[in-house]
């Protein structure tokens, strides 16, 4: 079951319930510590369970009127709400999809070299560059994030951006734009920094470091509190893990997707998790508030 929204005490769900029944959404109105609460069965549904909840909350009375085909399948407000919903993560992947054009997927390394996590020169061969003490002295602090915004293939960035998207937006809508933004900052310069420290090497990026984290942190939170939703399924979750550890190998590479920033990756998915046990002890003591993706 899937835990979607608290009602006040001057709520009744009566009508809303049966609404639900009516659309056909298998759900549950639970009674914790003098509130209910309304439980789903399937989060697929999720889009039509908002648009009820909408109408629900502006009038119930129109709720009797709404009929199965008068609710579609997406969101409401559609494209335009959800990036409402999630700007900073929208912002992110706006900033990303720049950066890929600006550096043309890494094959401008003159642009890539404002983004990378040293500057950099390549002459007659060889690879000049800073170590980590000379990029603070120089004060280009920025330099520990923007190799999140590296790509170097189509198929690097549509990966990345897709699961941002998906995971991250929906994480952005439950924890809030400022606590989500510090989260991200956090898994990118931990991967960055880490990723640089242990290769010796600064051309590397990607969002694959933070898509690891928010996997993690989106796994873990519902096993510690059952009261949050279930964003990354067993299945989902056993794919990233295998996933990484497929990177340690010669295959990536083998079947032309190049190196991989393992580093990066481990050190996200870690951070990851770190952040939901911050995250679970620092809000066990209060309520949960309402939860819509």
């Amino acid at each position: 079951m899937y835990f979607v929204y608290q009602f006040q005490q001057t709520e009744d769900p009566k009508g809303l319930s049966e609404a639900l029944w009516r659309h056909k959404v298998a759900h549950q109105i639970v009674s914790q510590q003098g509130h209910d609460e309304l439980w789903i069965l399937d989060p697929n549904q999720l889009p039509t369970v908002e648009q009820l909840l909408t109408i629900w909350k502006d009038n119930p009375s129109l709720l009797e009127q709404t009929q199965p085909k008068d609710v579609k399948a997406t969101s409401p407000g559609g494209i335009v709400s959800q990036l409402k919903k999630s700007p900073v993560t929208t912002i992110l992947l706006l900033l990303t999809l720049l950066v890929a054009v600006l550096t043309q997927l890494g094959a401008n390394l003159k642009t890539v070299g404002y983004f990378s996590i040293s500057p950099f020169d390549i002459r007659n061969g060889h690879i000049y560059f800073y170590d980590l003490a000379e990029v603070v002295a120089k004060g280009e602090y920025w330099r520990f994030f923007t190799p999140a915004l590296l790509h170097f293939s189509v198929l690097h960035i549509v990966f990345n951006t897709l699961w941002v998207w998906e995971i991250g937006g929906k994480l952005e809508r439950i924890l809030g734009s400022i606590v989500w933004s510090v989260g991200v900052a956090i898994i990118a310069v931990l991967s960055n920094v880490l990723q640089y420290q242990l290769s010796g090497y600064p051309l590397f990026g990607g969002l694959s470091g933070v898509v690891y984290g928010l996997i993690g942190f989106a796994w873990l939170v519902p096993l510690l509190n059952k009261r949050w939703p279930n964003i990354i399924s067993k299945h989902l979750m056993l794919f990233f893990t295998v996933w990484l550890a497929v990177g340690y190998t010669p295959l990536p590479e083998m079947i032309g997707l190049g190196s991989i920033a393992n580093t990066a990756h481990t050190i996200g998915l870690l951070s990851g998790l770190v952040l939901a046990v911050i995250y679970w002890l620092a809000t066990k003591h209060r309520q949960h508030p309402s939860n819509q993706f």
